[in-house]
C-alpha cells in the first residue's frame, strides 16, 4: 500500500475497527436517510460499510482518488479530489450531514476548526483522532490543565463522547503515537457569537498565567461586568459557562 508521508496517511486497515466506527455513526438512525461527509476515504475501508447512506467522498491524494472511483462505480461523481478545509458543503447543497472519517493526524486539529466554522451544517462528527487530541477535546477526566482553546469552543456548540482507543497494530503504516474514536454531537439552540468567543478564549490562552482582567484588557466590556469576580480568576479556573458569559458583555474589540 502507498502512501504519502507529507500527507499523515496512516491507513486503517482491521474490517471489525472500521465496522465500530460505521456502527457508532449508525446508531439509531435511519441509514437510509442520512448525509455523510466522508473525509480522507483511502482506500475504502469505512465507504464500503457506508454505501446506504447519501455519501459524499473528500480524498486529497489522486492516487487513492482514483482506487476509489474503480472500487466504487457509482460513486464516481461524488468523490472529490480536494483537501477537505477547502469544501464548502454550500457548494454542494449539503446542509444537514454529519462528518466522518480517518482522519488524518496531521490535520487534527484543522478538521475541529472546519467543524466549528460549519456547525450550523454539521450535526455529528464521528472520526479517528490522536489519543492526545482526543484526550483534549473530551477531557473526561475533568482535568483543568487538558483544556485548550478547542476544547472551549467544541464543548460550547457540541456535545462529546470518547467512543474507543485503537492499538498501533492496525494502521498502515503504524503511528508512534495512539489513536482514539470520538463522537461530536451538536448541541441545540446554542446562540453564542463564534467570532467573540473565539477571540475571547484565543486571548486568554495565550497569556493563561495572567488573570483575565489583564489577559483581556484590550476588550471593551459592559461597565456592569467589569466589577465581576470572574475577572480575578486566570484560564483555568473558568467554566464553558464563564467563557460564554464573557463573550456576552463584549462590547468592542480590536
Amino acid at each position: 500500500m502507498k502512501y504519502a508521508k507529507k500527507l499523515g496517511q496512516n491507513f486503517l486497515i482491521d474490517n471489525n475497527i472500521a465496522k465500530k466506527i460505521v456502527n457508532a455513526l449508525y446508531y439509531k438512525k435511519n441509514k437510509k436517510s442520512l448525509n455523510v461527509l466522508e473525509v480522507g476515504a483511502g482506500n475504502g475501508i469505512l465507504t464500503k460499510y457506508l454505501l446506504k447512506s447519501k455519501l459524499l467522498l473528500i480524498e486529497l491524494d489522486t492516487l487513492y482518488v482514483n482506487i476509489l472511483r474503480a472500487k466504487f462505480p457509482s460513486l464516481k461523481e461524488r468523490i472529490i479530489n480536494l483537501d477537505i478545509i477547502k469544501f464548502n458543503p454550500l457548494h454542494f447543497n449539503l446542509t444537514n450531514f454529519i462528518l466522518l472519517g480517518n482522519f488524518p493526524y496531521s490535520v487534527s486539529s484543522q478538521i475541529l476548526f472546519y467543524l466549528l466554522k460549519y456547525k450550523e451544517f454539521i450535526t455529528e462528527c464521528v472520526g479517528m483522532f490522536p489519543k492526545k487530541v482526543a484526550d483534549r477535546i473530551v477531557n473526561k477526566k475533568k482535568r483543568k490543565k487538558n483544556i485548550s482553546v478547542l476544547t472551549i469552543l467544541i464543548k460550547t456548540y457540541f456535545q462529546t463522547k470518547y467512543l474507543f482507543t485503537v492499538s498501533n497494530s492496525v494502521f498502515s503504516p503504524q503511528p508512534k503515537i495512539k489513536s482514539s474514536v470520538i463522537k461530536i454531537t451538536r448541541k441545540k439552540n446554542i446562540s453564542i457569537n463564534y467570532i467573540i468567543l473565539k477571540k475571547i478564549v484565543k486571548t486568554a490562552f495565550s497569556q493563561r498565567r495572567k488573570q483575565i482582567k489583564n489577559s483581556l484588557n484590550k476588550i471593551l466590556f459592559d461597565n456592569e461586568f467589569i466589577s465581576n469576580p470572574i475577572f480575578n480568576k486566570r484560564v483555568e479556573q473558568l467554566s464553558i459557562v464563564d467563557f460564554t458569559n464573557i463573550s456576552r458583555k463584549v462590547i468592542k474589540f480590536e
